[in-house]
């Protein structure tokens, strides 16, 4: 359907319309203006690269700002241990998934299972 629709024919046709129902003078500002727009949007679409620059910045701010970076960096002994603590958990096969549970089962094994009552 759309297929042929700009053909050079087409094209002649829709200029000298333009220039029918705008004028000669005013063709030409046209067009400037329409070259002027597209240069802008490809300036703000190519503007969003330094915004995404700023949201990874941002990204890393929030990272070194986190509790943990910021126990390690002021509290003397903190970086060793969580040194200490990495060492061991790559040593250590399934430390991570068994560090879960260890809890658990210590606060299960501290609580005595409830008396039974006597039968009467």
């Amino acid at each position: 359907m759309g297929v042929d629709l700009l053909t050079p024919m087409h094209l002649l046709f829709l200029g000298l319309l333009a220039v029918l129902l705008f004028g000669a003078k005013r063709v030409p500002e046209m067009g400037r203006s329409l070259g002027n727009g597209m240069r802008e949007f490809k300036q703000t679409i190519s503007g969003m690269d330094g915004v995404t620059e700023a949201v990874n910045g941002m990204n890393e701010i929030r990272t070194a700002v986190s509790p943990t970076n910021i126990a390690r960096a002021a509290i003397p002994g903190v970086a060793e241990m969580q040194d200490t603590i990495g060492e061991m958990k790559s040593i250590v096969p399934g430390a991570a998934s068994t560090a879960t549970t260890e809890p658990a089962a210590a606060e299960s094994a501290s609580v005595p299972p409830p008396a039974a009552a006597p039968q009467p």
